[in-house]
């Protein structure tokens, strides 16, 4: 099978591999689609998160059941699913209590075990959720990073009589905004991109900034952050108005400085967001198979497996058009 597999910084290739075999409590399946995710661009770039190399990239999926284990009761061939790519240790007090994302040494698929990015995974039957057969494929695939933007909306409290800012429209700041505005409608988005800004005008933002906004008439209450920039980390904490929130949901790939003062002037709460809980990926399944959020919205290119890389670079780029691509397996 194709599978598109991590060496190094950079070094992606694309490879001929033998089918994982799947154990009595796994299942393999035939992946439809994979979503290249910013954590995917950070490991291309600069390597983060991998255990060891070569691995086989990916995390976010959907696909069809090929083959079951001996010990899998309630999934069978033919059955659409997506998965919950978390790897955690199962053993620390955070993963005793369910709250796998905070487990210290949580890892996902396609960094410290085989990812989807290939035409054959097997996983784990308990870590998989089947969705219905009328379901598109490629909005299926999308599950995972709606979940993402469900945990950051729901940590973020939002209410409707807020105003809320959000700062970066690639894929997380775009899902982030289609939950969000479940709840208000005065929601601004800040981004570099004018073709990413006006998806978010499409997807219905109050308002589309390139820079941020200088009168202090237009400052919000709370700002969801997901660039993982230092300079708009700054301006984010300036942005925000007295008593105000800032939810953090970028990863930084370097070390970054910020004045503290204007957390303690204007007693602003940050939240850290890492990933997901297991609800809200039951939630983003319930959402998308009702039709209640239009996903597919983001999508903007479809590849194959083989152009992986192209898809890396287009997303890595300085002048940033496509959003979210797909590969397809």
């Amino acid at each position: 099978m194709l599978a598109v597999r991590f060496y190094g910084i950079r070094d992606v290739r694309i490879e001929d591999v033998p089918i994982p075999a799947h154990g009595p409590e796994e299942v393999l399946i035939k992946v439809k689609y994979g979503g290249i995710c910013g954590s995917d661009l950070h490991i291309f770039k600069k390597g983060m998160f991998v255990g060891s190399t070569p691995v086989v990239m990916g995390h976010e999926f959907s696909g069809i059941i090929e083959k079951v284990g001996s010990k899998v009761k309630d999934l069978s061939p033919g059955d659409y699913v997506v998965g919950d790519p978390r790897v955690p240790c199962n053993k620390c007090k955070w993963c005793q209590e369910g709250l796998y994302h905070l487990c210290p040494e949580l890892g996902f698929i396609g960094e410290v075990s085989p990812g989807c990015f290939a035409e054959y995974l097997a996983m784990d039957a308990k870590k998989l959720f089947k969705i219905p057969s009328p379901i598109d494929f490629k909005v299926a695939t999308l599950v995972e990073p709606l979940a993402v933007a469900l945990h950051i909306v729901q940590y973020a409290h939002l209410s409707p009589n807020e105003t809320i800012g959000i700062v970066g429209a690639g894929p997380i700041g775009l899902l982030a905004l289609l939950v969000a505005q479940m709840i208000t409608k005065d929601i601004t988005v800040i981004d570099i991109s004018p073709f990413r800004l006006s998806k978010a005008k499409l997807i219905g933002a109050n308002k589309v900034l390139q820079e941020f906004p200088l009168d202090p008439s237009e400052k919000v209450d709370v700002v969801i952050e997901v660039t993982g920039s230092k300079e708009t980390l700054n301006k984010s904490l300036e942005w925000i108005n007295p008593g105000g929130r800032l939810v953090l949901g970028g990863i930084y790939e370097n070390k970054v400085q910020l004045d503290p003062n204007n957390i303690i002037f204007k007693e602003i709460k940050l939240t850290g967001i890492n990933a997901y809980n297991t609800e809200d990926i039951k939630k983003a399944i319930e959402l998308v198979s009702n039709n209640y959020i239009n996903v597919e919205v983001i999508i903007t290119d479809i590849l194959p497996l083989s152009e992986a890389v192209k898809g890396f670079e287009l997303l890595i780029a300085a002048v940033k058009k496509p959003i979210k691509i797909l590969l397809e397996a």
